[in-house]
């Protein structure tokens, strides 16, 4: 009879930085709905390799 837990810890339930980052979307009207956002530009940092 054992099956359950009768409580359960909070760690257990919230998520950590990684999965929040992992399963972020945004509301993008213009794409249709719920997406994962496209990575923006960092001010100062030099583009990849352009050939």
């Amino acid at each position: 009879m054992g099956l359950f837990r009768k409580s359960i810890q909070l760690s257990e339930l919230t998520q950590s930085d990684e999965d929040k980052k992992k399963f972020e979307t945004a509301y993008q009207a213009s794409r249709g709905g719920w997406l994962k956002p496209t990575e923006k530009p960092v001010p100062g940092k030099p583009k990849k390799d352009r050939r």
